[in-house]
């Protein structure tokens, strides 16, 4: 909401149009000055506007002040902020908007307001980090998934800002927080994107990718390599809890963080998949087993466990089209070009565009296998160029080593084909154009 329109409320509220105004008992003075406080923020004229915030005050009492009339004076102090430029007058600014946070606090707590206070601390690098770690530790996780955008981030800069400050045995212990603080704020994330994506909302959606984005850049400063995430991730291995449920969780979020840092070769990261699959023989489990395999070049077994993960998926799953994706790149890795180019041919959303890559790949694969003429092997090609297109149309990059492949005009001419004809491949069930 902009600013205008936020001042604008005081104003209808102080002329009693509104039931907040009919809860609270004010007296003259006070309605006037809010009234005037208001009609001079509408005309952005704020040291006049914040003037008549003080009187409001004096009049009115700061316990009759309402979130409203506390959230206009912290817009009114910070667009002085952009006209009273000097260092000194910078400072009283933002002493009085962090004076207004607190009073307000003191009549009107709630976990979003301390949340937006700690951030806003945090933003404007104030000093006071004992006092940041306390408002922080009493409203995220009240507030879990409803956290704004920014204060997610703003949390997790402040975390790793901790550790980097933190000398000696503690800082071990401030990394290891924030890494836990991390799992937690990306399971926050997930919850928020799905509500988003519930109601089609896509930007919500795209804003708690971003919030995602800045929280994985951040955490690289924890461990900056993934031999060092690796010797992080063992310790805390070492301590995990025994119920079930919460052991699960713990590893799964461990596995998240190494796929996601690219360390999901390393044989810890096959270790815990393992436990995983012992745990709960979830999909998520075998695909990240498989996940292992295939980026350590096992791509055998790899194709057993993606053939699992895909099997108890089923067809209804969330995850079902990322699961043949991998099966299909993995079986086109072992030469099982006819399974690959099937599977591929399955996955739909925003995996597509790779499947029709790997049908491609299938299909130049066996070009010089299919086909009972030259003309008709080479044909092969259009076709694997064909799917490098819908690739290049769902977002991937076109490659043209396929097409350099096809027949020529000569060719083609002499099989007494011109452009624009349709030529069946038997191997695939399909046609292509002559071009």
């Amino acid at each position: 909401m902009k600013l205008k329109n936020l001042l604008l409320v005081i104003f209808i509220s102080v002329l009693g149009a509104n039931s907040i105004a009919q809860e609270r008992v004010l007296s003259e003075d006070c309605k006037k000055y809010l009234s005037l406080m208001g009609t001079y923020g509408e005309q952005e004229m704020w040291r006049d506007a914040a003037n008549f915030f003080v009187k409001a005050y004096t009049a009115c009492g700061e316990e009759k002040l309402d979130h409203t009339d506390w959230n206009n004076a912290r817009a009114i102090y910070t667009s002085m902020l952009k006209i009273d430029t000097t260092s000194t007058r910078q400072i009283e600014l933002k002493d009085t908007i962090y004076w207004c946070y607190e009073t307000e606090l003191k009549h009107l707590k709630t976990a979003d307001l301390t949340a937006e206070y700690a951030a806003k601390l945090v933003k404007n690098q104030a000093k006071d980090l004992a006092k940041i770690d306390k408002l922080f530790a009493e409203s995220v996780h009240e507030l879990k998934e409803r956290l704004s955008i920014n204060e997610m981030i703003y949390y997790f800069y402040h975390l790793v800002g901790n550790y980097n400050r933190t000398k000696g045995e503690e800082k071990e212990v401030a990394r290891n927080f924030a890494i836990e603080e991390y799992l937690k704020l990306s399971d926050y994330i997930g919850i928020a994107k799905n509500k988003y994506a519930a109601d089609n909302n896509q930007k919500g959606v795209d804003g708690y990718n971003r919030a995602q984005g800045y929280l994985d850049n951040y955490f690289t400063q924890l461990a900056k390599d993934c031999e060092m995430l690796v010797e992080v991730l063992a310790k805390k291995v070492n301590t995990l809890p025994k119920e079930k449920d919460e052991k699960l969780a713990k590893i799964q979020g461990y596995l998240s963080i190494l796929e996601k840092r690219g360390c999901d070769q390393t044989e810890l990261y096959g270790q815990l998949a393992d436990s995983a699959i012992s745990i709960s023989p979830t999909a998520d489990a075998y695909y990240a087993q498989g996940n292992y395999f295939k980026k350590r070049n096992e791509d055998r077994k790899a194709q057993n466990y993606f053939e699992k993960a895909v099997e108890l998926e089923g067809e209804a799953g969330e995850n079902l089209n990322k699961y043949m994706l991998s099966l299909a790149a993995t079986q086109l890795s072992n030469k099982s070009y006819k399974a690959a180019f099937n599977t591929a041919k399955k996955v739909n959303g925003e995996e597509k565009g790779k499947a029709m890559i790997v049908c491609a790949g299938a299909i130049g694969a066996l070009a010089n296998s299919c086909g009972d003429t030259t003309f008709d092997r080479k044909a092969n090609y259009w076709l694997a160029d064909d799917y490098m297109k819908k690739a290049s149309a769902l977002g991937e990059d076109y490659s043209s080593r396929y097409a350099n492949g096809a027949p020529g005009t000569t060719e083609f001419f002499e099989a007494g084909k011109k452009a624009g004809d349709s030529v069946y491949l038997s191997c695939w069930g399909e046609s292509t154009t002559v071009r």
